[in-house]
Parts: structure tokens; C-alpha cells; sequence
């Protein structure tokens, strides 16, 4: 089913400015591969030569004196992979390395995402670029995390015109500084209590300066179409393209019904809106448990009764993380309701009650398996939707070790949903084009060199949900800025990446 025409990709009239750490020039010829360049066009035998951070030549290349020289025979040589939702921020500068990224051939990571992001964005960037790490870093700025600063712990409220007000002038001053956009989270707090119209309000601001905005939206599962039509009306009334994360319907009134939400970014796009999306590739999510229902009256045994029903039922719901009780991590609802005694509800609402009740300090996260392959299948073969992990460099769910190396083993290799071709496009040139990296995204002269290799008959996942950060096989080298992150599968503790701050100027 060819669908490219559904999913519209703007290109953002943005500048964006790489900061990185100063290094000796670096010449590097990579040879004997074959180049998928991003574009879609068909592979080719071809070598590539890096000066510095720079793609400079593809050909047939002899090596030059002092050029290192790396051999890629049998190999596929590709543009870096662009995660276009990613939580690496989350104790990156810890952990500089980034391991389960890079051992994706992840290069660029797009945070800020769910409605939370550093605040001020400046300082961050600026503690990225003196820190240094690995990765290249662009970052939205959080809807919820304005809204707390404005405020504060009185937050499960509608707010007022004047505060509105100062967050979207919060919005301008991190757009100014570099944010590619707005990002929302409505099924967590504080997003869940926002309105739509605070919602535009902060949208407008970033349209200012060409943001997008991208959101986690309020409900994916039976009231997803809502959902998304909540996002289309403030790309609409924001004068914004907008894009719904990790795009799903996990909830069985929805199931099989991916047709239905192309056609509604279809009439979208009638309009003149641009809407799209990105997808990570498994059938089960993770977050908190509270999300399986739409109300945060946790006393309503019958909304958890319906909640439970439509992921279908307490087997596919199994605790990740659970801090007041060590032995009920890694189990399904069922199975601490068969080991307790209790029956599904009055276990998770024990759960809720420990870790977000009054004065609760607990935590918890769940894997849900609640998605069809047949929906999965039809948003990663969509020609418009990119890819994304929605994971962090210390992941409980697989997606944040195994997402792109899955893509290429799975939906390319098995499935033959894709070319190799099409599936690298959809990871590179996409995201690079959507979020207006400029440079990135493609071998082509002149482009940064961010590569990854990798082994078309061997990429493969290991990730599972008991091993969720297990490392893939089959991509050997990595490289950020001409910098080899990852060599013949080795982590080289070089920290190449660069803060891409989206600058446009404010229009007139």
C-alpha cells in the first residue's frame, strides 16, 4: 500500500549551528563498502572520504599518506541514524559514552520529549559543549516543564490568561535559545491538566521562530483519534506543523484501525496542515501504570476494570520497576495477584497507592503488550513516518537498545516491509529534514560525517524485556563528526557530538 503522499515532511527554513569539541583534522577513508546515502536511491559501491567533520568525496578512492583507513567490505555504509524521540538527556552528562545509542549506530538524539526539558536550555547546551559526549544533542522545549515554572506545585489546575502568558514568553526564551520546537506530555502530569487553548498559547510562541510541535498526546488507546485531533486543531490554530510521538493505538476499541488515522492526517493535509509522526518497533509500551485509565480517580475499580480489559488483561501488564516491593519487579499482574491472593484491581491500585498516593515516595514503570503487528506493520511502512526509540541510555523496555538495529533485522531482512534503502531514508533524511538539520542525514560532499556500518545479514536486536539493554550484533563502527565512537565493536570513549540548535530568527 503506498501511502507517501499521506505524510507530508516540511522542511524547516532553519539554521542550525553544530558546536563541538576542537580536535586535530582528522582523514579518514572508509573503502570497500557499499552506500545507502539516506536519499532512498539505490545502493552503490562506492568509498568515502572524511577531512575533519566533513564528507568530502565518495568514489572509487585510493588512500592518501597518514589517512587511516577503515575496511567496510561486505558492509553497509550509511548516514548516522536520527532518534526522533529519544529521553538520552536523562544522565547523559554522567554518561558521556551514550553505549546503548551508539551501539544502535544512533548518532543524533532529538530530547526534550514528553513535555520535559531542561530549563534554561542555555545552561544545558552549555554544560553539553564543556562536558562533552558523545552524541549529537538537539532538544525541544517542554511544555510541562514551563508550566511548572510557572506554577510550581499548584499545578493540577487550569491556568490563567496571565500565566499562559509567561509560558509561552518561557517558550520564546528557550526557542531563542536553540529549542527545535514545543513538546508535550498530556497523559503525565502536568500536561494531563492543560487545556487546549494553553496548549495553542504556547504552540503560537514557538511557531514564532518555525518550532514544531510534538506531542505524547492525551489518550492512545480508545480515545486516540481524539487525541489526535486535539493535535491537528493546535497545529491548526498554533501555525505549526506537529508530529504525534511514538504513534500507537494500544487499547482494543482502536486496534486495526492505522487506515483510519492516515486518512485523518490525510484530510489534514487537504487543509494545509502538516502532521506527522514517528514509530518505535514493538507491540508493547512502557510508562506508568496510571495511564492505563483516563481519570486520576484511582479509587474507580471500575475504570481499572475497563483500563485492564483492553490491553487484554493482567498477563500483559508486568511491572519493570516497583521500589516498595523488589520481588514484585519483573512480574505480571497476574502473576503477583496469583502469588498474593488479591485480585488484579486491588494490586495495582496497592501499586498506585504506594507510588503516587498522598506522601507516596515509591516508583513504579510498566511494559504493556497491547498493540496488533497489523497497526505496527502499517506506521513503520508509512513513507512519512520516521523512527524512534523513546528510550534512555539505561533502558527497562528493549526499544531503548534495540529499536533501529530491529528495524533493519526485522521489518527489512524478515518482513520485507522495506528496502534497506527505504528504512535508512525513514531513519536519516527524514528526521534530518523535519527537525532542519541541514547538514546531516546524508553521504553526500560536504555533509557532517556522522556513519554507521553495519552487516545487512547479521544486524540483529538482542534487547528482550529481561535483558532490555543487551547489546545488537552486526554494526561494528560508528562514527560522529569523523570521530570513530564505535570501533570494529568497540566503545572508544571519544566525545565528538554537538549541541544543533535550531536558530531561525523571529519572524517580523
Amino acid at each position: 500500500m503506498r501511502i507517501n503522499h499521506l505524510l507530508p515532511s516540511l522542511i524547516l527554513s532553519a539554521l542550525v549551528i553544530s558546536s563541538f569539541p576542537s580536535r586535530a583534522e582528522n582523514y579518514v577513508l572508509i573503502t570497500g563498502g557499499t552506500v545507502i546515502d539516506g536519499s532512498g536511491a539505490k545502493r552503490r559501491k562506492a568509498d568515502v572520504r572524511i577531512v575533519g567533520d566533513t564528507i568530502t568525496e565518495i568514489g572509487k578512492l585510493r588512500p592518501r599518506p597518514g589517512e587511516h583507513v577503515i575496511d567496510a567490505t561486505g558492509l553497509i555504509v550509511a548516514p548516522g541514524f536520527i532518534d526522533a524521540h529519544s529521553h538520552a538527556d536523562g544522565g547523559l552528562l554522567a554518561d558521556p559514552d551514550a553505549e546503548t545509542q551508539i551501539r544502535q549506530g544512533i548518532t543524533t538524539s532529538v530530547v526534550g520529549q514528553d513535555g520535559s526539558s531542561h530549563l534554561p536550555l542555555a545552561q544545558w547546551f552549555a554544560e553539553l559543549e564543556v562536558k562533552h559526549v558523545s552524541l549529537n544533542i538537539a532538544s525541544f522545549v517542554g511544555h510541562g516543564t514551563v508550566r511548572n515554572a510557572v506554577t510550581g506545585q499548584e499545578y493540577k489546575r487550569t491556568t490563567t490568561t496571565d500565566e499562559q502568558r509567561k509560558m509561552a514568553d518561557l517558550v520564546a526564551q528557550e526557542m531563542q535559545a536553540g529549542g527545535l520546537g514545543l513538546s508535550s506530555g498530556l497523559e503525565y502530569d502536568p500536561g494531563f491538566y492543560s487545556t487546549t487553548d494553553e496548549l495553542i498559547a504556547c504552540a503560537k510562541a514557538a511557531a514564532k521562530y518555525h518550532g514544531l510541535y510534538i506531542s505524547h498526546v492525551r489518550d492512545e488507546g480508545d480515545k486516540a483519534f481524539e487525541s489526535f485531533r486535539e493535535l491537528i486543531t493546535i497545529a491548526e490554530k498554533g501555525g505549526l506543523p506537529a508530529q504525534i510521538s511514538h504513534i500507537k493505538l494500544d487499547t482494543s476499541p482502536v486496534w486495526n484501525k492505522a487506515p483510519d488515522v492516515f486518512a485523518l492526517m490525510r484530510d489534514a493535509h487537504k487543509r494545509g496542515l502538516d502532521i506527522s509522526a514517528d514509530v518505535y518497533p514493538y507491540t508493547y509500551w512502557q510508562s506508568t501504570i496510571i495511564v492505563l485509565i483516563p481519570t486520576r480517580d484511582w479509587s474507580d475499580r471500575k475504570a481499572w476494570e475497563t483500563g485492564l480489559a483492553e490491553v487484554g488483561g493482567p498477563e500483559h501488564v508486568r511491572l519493570t520497576t516497583y521500589t516498595p516491593d523488589a520481588a514484585w519487579s519483573g512480574k505480571t499482574i497476574a502473576e503477583i495477584a496469583a502469588m498474593t491472593g488479591h485480585d488484579a484491581i486491588t494490586v495495582i491500585q496497592e501499586i498506585v497507592q504506594k507510588t503516587h498516593g498522598e506522601g507516596a515516595k515509591g516508583s513504579e514503570s510498566v511494559v504493556v503488550t497491547a498493540m496488533t503487528e497489523s497497526d505496527l506493520d502499517k506506521f513503520i511502512a508509512a513513507p512519512g513516518i520516521m523512527f524512534c526509540t523513546d528510550g534512555g541510555l539505561h533502558p527497562t523496555h528493549p526499544r531503548g537498545a534495540g529499536s533501529f538495529p530491529r528495524l533493519l533485522s526485522e521489518y527489512v531482512r524478515t518482513k520485507h516491509l522495506l528496502t534497506f534503502e527505504e528504512a535508512i531514508r525513514k531513519a536519516t533524511s527524514l528526521p534530518a529534514t523535519r527537525f532542519g538539520f541541514a547538514d546531516r542525514g546524508r553521504i553526500a560532499r560536504g555533509m557532517k560525517a556522522d556513519i554507521v556500518l553495519f552487516d545487512p545479514a547479521t544486524v540483529q536486536d538482542r534487547a528482550t524485556v529481561a535483558a532490555p539493554a543487551a547489546p545488537p550484533v552486526g554494526i561494528p563502527t560508528v562514527l560522529i563528526n569523523g570521530v570513530s565512537v564505535l570501533d570494529n565493536g568497540r566503545v572508544t570513549g571519544e566525545h565528538p557530538g554537538a549541541v544543533l540548535r535550531h536558530t531561525l530568527e523571529k519572524q517580523k
